[in-house]
């Protein structure tokens, strides 16, 4: 398959291991700010002290209120608009959209045009906790890999691009790796299934299923948890994400991802999936809000990912968020605790397996 660019699959191939980006760091429009965390933290309904109460931050030898490992992302983008830009929005077509957020001076990758595409996978390694006042930036887009790949919904591939994330100090606080598939959606966009029962099987599961009741964060946070009370095998308590429109919209705006296919059943089923969806942002706070309940204030996150999101979480659904404790060990003087995290909808994991790696404090200490 080619282009009037002449660009093929193999093309992209090719190019993995070259790094896409012009070599300087792109600069957030704005610093992080106290209410872009209280938006992002409403979404999610975490009330992780450290998010919100500079004195609590200060007393767990932080100099002030951090951001959510999963919002850090939010901050290193260059904005929606900006002064100078042309208009985003040339005409009044009820579903007219664009790319939004602006690419910078990054350098076109060869593949063939698509016209759809959706986050896929995540993985981020944290260096430095990130605070209000910080003004974050983002270096480099090396391709790392790439899955030529038809799927339910089109033709496209899958790509994931290494980037570091680094403070107004140009110190590295995060290395990214950020997956996505781009696509041709198939001819008529999303298709539903038989209503016959052809899959009894697959009704059933979803009939047999049982959801925990939603709940917002209650834990006393000052119960912390140590590395000794944990044993592999652990489960956490699972976490309901009633997922409705309104809820969908309050997750946009916390983390600024206005792709339409969040928010538009129009759009999102001519890209081939049943519904609106929850947003790669939404389904990091998700987890986010889990596994900060597991180690507590005490604890630091030092790897999340990598996981892939399998399933769309749509509107009118739950996605609950599960979690079991896979291993620990100690290594450089640190408590380690791996946790293996994933999603649940009606149709069964739709995010997940994947790891995540944090410390726990010792009780002899």
């Amino acid at each position: 398959m080619t282009t009037k660019d002449n660009h093929t699959w193999e093309d992209l191939e090719a190019a993995v291991g070259q790094d896409f980006s012009d070599g300087q760091i792109h600069w957030a429009i704005e610093e992080v700010e106290r209410t872009s965390i209280r938006r992002y933290c409403e979404a999610i309904e975490s009330d992780f002290p450290l998010f919100h109460n500079r004195e609590t931050a200060l007393k767990n030898g932080y100099r002030d209120i951090i951001c959510p490992a999963s919002h850090i992302q939010n901050h290193t983008t260059l904005g929606l608009w900006r002064p100078g830009d042309p208009t985003r929005w040339p005409n009044a077509e009820r579903n007219y959209t664009n790319s939004g957020v602006s690419q910078g001076n990054q350098m076109a990758v060869p593949a063939p045009a698509t016209t759809a595409g959706f986050a896929t996978d995540r993985e981020v390694e944290y260096v430095k906790p990130v605070y209000i006042g910080d003004h974050l930036g983002s270096r480099g887009r090396k391709l790392i890999s790439v899955a030529i790949r038809e799927t339910s919904v089109g033709f496209g591939a899958f790509t994931i691009f290494e980037s570091e994330w680094v403070n107004q100090n140009e110190e590295v606080v995060a290395i990214s790796r950020s997956g996505g598939y781009r696509y041709n959606p198939h001819e008529g966009g999303y298709k539903a299934p038989q209503a016959s029962g052809s899959n009894p099987s697959a009704k059933a599961k979803e009939e047999e299923r049982t959801v925990p009741e939603a709940r917002a964060s209650y834990l006393d946070w000052n119960n912390q948890r140590h590395y000794e009370d944990v044993s592999v095998g652990d489960e956490l308590p699972p976490v309901t994400f009633n997922l409705t429109v309104q809820r969908l919209v309050y997750a946009a705006g916390g983390n600024r991802d206005f792709n339409a296919i969040h928010h538009n059943d129009d759009i999102a089923r001519a890209g081939g999936a049943p519904a609106m969806y929850a947003n790669n942002g939404f389904i990091q706070g998700m987890w986010e809000r889990s596994y900060r309940e597991f180690f507590g204030l005490k604890g630091w996150i030092k790897k999340v990912g990598p996981f892939r999101m399998r399933i769309f979480n749509i509107v009118s659904e739950a996605t609950v968020v599960k979690g079991k404790v896979s291993r620990k060990w100690q290594e450089n003087g640190e408590n380690l605790v791996e946790i293996e995290m994933w999603s649940e909808n009606p149709k069964g994991i739709s995010v997940g397996p994947g790891p995540v790696i944090g410390t726990l404090p010792s009780k002899s200490k």
